[in-house]
């Protein structure tokens, strides 16, 4: 692996630390104090890659998170919460909504609250179902040691469709990236209907003011009503100021969905940041950003489904409806060049 601008075998690696746990580790720990007390979380820690705070009761979530010094993740002004907290109905997922380097939306829904037939609120439940099976290791791929962490949450009623989804989340040491693998699967007896989206939360200092996102291929192609652009220059992050709102921007091809996202410095400057996920499964890019004073988010979100509620989701045929024993695989990964930064 790489680390400080040297490269060593996994054997010189061996010979240099009293525990591999110096250059890799997964530390269970648990929150003590606030909203959060009482939940579990592993503390990611990998020399030269992303550490992080793997929030097992928020669904394998991950919180905050950084790279060589640097804060990668908005965190919202609530900070961890215990699902207890929790508030399904309406919009209350905004209350417990802590941000971090990565929320998912979904089992069930995406977008806003749903009055029919389930009741489903903003963003469905699956980032506040503890996961359960949850296991944490250290491996070697080649010379370089890797964190892997899986575990499943179940999302489900008395007597509706069972959603179960397995994650595992991989984080080498020696070079910042991370991949976050998801299976969704309908362990019911009969159909269920489903919607996904990973919520990446991007914030200062690894975002400024002048940065651009650059969408390959791709431009921007509309709007929730009630959050359009604030001016033509929609990929470029702006300052941002008192009267800052939201924006809810849809992203795209005109022939063919994006798979990549580039965060840069300037127009034309090598990225800093790499998104890239697959279109097959997550047709639909939708950024949001709030570039109002004391919050400064830029989110960067593949999804099965637009923002604009399940009425026009099922509309456009971006509900699946998955079968019984069928399967859904959802793969982001996330990669650093902080050189470029």
């Amino acid at each position: 692996m790489r680390v400080d601008g040297s490269t060593y075998t996994r054997a010189q690696l061996v010979d240099r630390v009293g525990s591999l746990s110096q250059i890799a580790s997964a530390t269970p720990v648990s929150f003590e104090d606030g909203a959060a007390r009482g939940s579990r979380m592993l503390a990611v820690r990998v020399a030269g890659g992303i550490s992080c705070d793997v929030l097992v009761d928020r669904g394998l979530d991950i919180g905050y998170a950084s790279a060589g010094g640097t804060p990668l993740s908005w965190l919202a002004p609530r900070g961890p919460a215990s699902p207890a907290f929790a508030e399904h109905g309406g919009t209350g997922w905004a209350r417990t909504f802590g941000g971090g380097l990565l929320t998912t939306c979904g089992m069930a829904h995406v977008g806003p609250p749903d009055a029919a037939p389930d009741g489903q609120g903003l963003h469905g439940r699956v980032s506040s179902l503890p996961a359960e099976g949850v296991t944490s290791s250290v491996v070697w791929d080649g010379d370089e040691p890797v964190v892997v962490i899986s575990g499943t949450v179940v999302e489900t009623t008395l007597v509706g469709p069972t959603l179960e989804r397995s994650r595992t989340i991989t984080i080498p040491a020696g070079r910042p990236e991370l991949v976050v693998e998801d299976v969704v699967t309908n362990v019911s007896g009969w159909p269920a209907p489903h919607m996904y989206r990973f919520h990446p939360n991007l914030g200062f200092p690894l975002v400024r003011p002048d940065d651009v996102l650059d969408v390959p291929g791709a431009e921007l192609l509309g709007w929730r009503a009630d959050a359009p652009p604030r001016d033509e220059t929609w990929n470029r992050v702006a300052e941002p100021r008192a009267d800052g709102r939201e924006e809810v921007l849809y992203v795209g091809g005109r022939s063919a969905p994006a798979t990549r996202a580039l965060l840069r410095r300037a127009p034309g400057a090598e990225p800093y940041l790499e998104l890239d996920w697959s279109a097959e499964t997550l047709p639909v890019l939708v950024v949001w950003k709030l570039q109002r004073v004391r919050s400064n988010v830029l989110a960067v979100e593949p999804s099965t489904v637009e923002d604009d509620g399940r009425a026009a989701a099922e509309r456009n045929g971006r509900v699946i409806m998955l079968q019984p024993d069928e399967s859904r695989t959802y793969r982001l990964r996330l990669r650093l060049d902080l050189r470029e930064r």
